[in-house]
């Protein structure tokens, strides 16, 4: 390995300290918010990031941004969204006994284009390739762990402008993905167009229903509810995922079928409040640091007629009576959340969806994400073991799933700040009708929870499947 004079390297009498800088270049697509990174390739197919070594007098982001349009061959300068920090490792050369050390200096950039790159020729590198993001996790040497940060940061750093007033917004768009949501969808829709009614009629209007592997009569649910319900101040469409089944795919899909200002997502099984839309977009507004804003969930009465589905609608949903935390969690919920269109992150749907794609959100965006105490959706929440088991294992699943799409600190500080403990005082507090079937449910949650571990153990490859709906 061949050194410069001008590099900024300390000879010592057993080591050698080097310092460099590089880092992340990342481009993304307007149109769907697709990320792509910029990689070098060497000869041996191995992926890695482009830097090199301080020159004697420069500081780091100036070495970094000259490091990065050097060896990609850049004619545009990038932006530099943050710093990440100083990754370090030791080498050896076979020509030196001593310890190299070398400290670099990591940085998030961004480009407003996919500019052509290519690798610098006098360095050993064969190719410079765009990658997307899922791609070059997997190619990547070395900084699988940096490159995860590198892109929750990219999108936490993402400058945004703020929304001024409810009447600045131009456009709004409601996304509904739904697999076999026929039972649920009706009311959903009109609840939907209820909340809508309180925004100006200034503001355009669309609702998008994106249908996920339907088998039932969702299709025609929809239809007839956009044939009852025309009117001028509301868009309708029904658009139908062809691709690989799950979520996150007909997010991204709705996503790409709008360029509204503002978006939101809802589940097809809830009901919203009549303020909810405007609450949420109220906060937005009052609180321009927010990069998502999401409904509180309010449950709704058991209004079947089986006296047992009634009694485990009584247990397994007393978790939502008792106070059970000092303060409430800030886990983020799904079934309603709200997004400018800048914020919305591409979510991974190539190879598997994200089976919690709100906890990914989250831990994209935290701790600017907020529960919004006036905006409320009303759910029904499990009045079986069976259907409690399923929803127990989907949620255990996605969240070993999401762990392995952050950096292991990022990971670590979500759930050190989110998770919260019970706090028994208050459950001991509460009325014999909630303590009694509180320690049931606990008993019961035990339980599933050993059992399952030991079902992801056996079975890695989890697939989501419906939950049973009722009205």
């Amino acid at each position: 390995m061949e050194f410069s004079k001008s590099d900024k390297i300390e000879f010592q009498k057993d080591k050698v300290l080097h310092e460099s800088a590089g880092g992340f270049v990342f481009y993304e697509s307007p149109k769907d918010h697709v990320l792509y990174v910029a990689l070098l390739q060497k000869p041996d197919g191995k992926f890695f990031i482009p830097k090199g070594h301080l020159h004697n007098g420069e500081k780091p982001k100036e070495t970094a941004i000259r490091e990065v349009m050097e060896e990609l061959c850049l004619n545009e300068r990038p932006e530099i969204r943050t710093k990440i920090g100083i990754d370090n490792y030791d080498f050896t050369l076979p020509e030196d006994e001593r310890i190299h050390h070398k400290n670099v200096h990591l940085y998030v950039f961004s480009l407003a284009q996919k500019s052509a790159i290519k690798p610098l020729e006098k360095e050993d590198f064969v190719d410079a390739k765009w990658l997307e993001f899922k791609e070059a996790l997997e190619k990547i040497a070395f900084d699988r762990d940096n490159l995860l940060m590198a892109r929750q940061l990219f999108y936490f750093n993402k400058p945004v402008p703020p929304v001024k007033e409810v009447e600045d917004i131009k456009s709004f768009t409601v996304g509904i993905p739904t697999h076999n949501g026929s039972i649920t969808i009706y009311n959903t829709l009109s609840s939907i167009v209820e909340s809508l009614s309180v925004l100006p009629k200034s503001i355009s209007k669309k609702i998008i229903v994106c249908l996920d592997h339907c088998n039932d009569n969702t299709e025609s649910v929809v239809d007839n509810f956009f044939e009852k319900n025309k009117r001028n101040d509301i868009e309708f469409k029904r658009i139908i995922n062809t691709g690989q089944k799950g979520k996150s795919t007909v997010l991204n899909k709705i996503f790409e079928n709008t360029d509204s200002e503002l978006l939101c997502f809802i589940d097809d099984d809830v009901l919203l409040g009549k303020d909810c839309i405007h609450n949420l977009i109220k906060t937005l507004i009052d609180r321009k640091d927010l990069r998502c804003v999401f409904a509180r969930w309010v449950r709704r009465p058991f209004s079947g007629k089986s006296p047992w589905k009634r009694f485990w609608h009584w247990v397994l949903g007393v978790k939502f009576d008792i106070q059970l935390f000092d303060s409430r969690p800030e886990y983020m919920r799904g079934a309603c959340m709200m997004f400018r269109r800048q914020d919305f992150v591409y979510l991974p749907d190539k190879k598997f969806n994200v089976l919690n794609e709100d906890q990914f959100l989250q831990f994209i965006y935290w701790p600017l994400t907020k529960e919004v105490d006036n905006a409320v959706i009303y759910f029904n929440s499990v009045c079986t073991i069976t259907e409690y088991y399923k929803r127990f294992i989907r949620i255990s699943a996605g969240f070993k799933q999401v762990d392995s799409e952050f950096s292991v600190d990022r990971v670590k500080k979500c759930y050190s700040e989110l998770n919260k403990k019970i706090n028994y005082k208050n459950v001991w507090k509460s009325p014999l009708k909630r303590k009694l079937p509180f320690l049931l449910y606990r008993f019961i949650r035990i339980f599933v929870n050993n059992l399952v571990k030991i079902k992801l153990k056996r079975n890695k490859n989890y697939e989501w499947f419906r939950f049973e709906q009722h009205k």
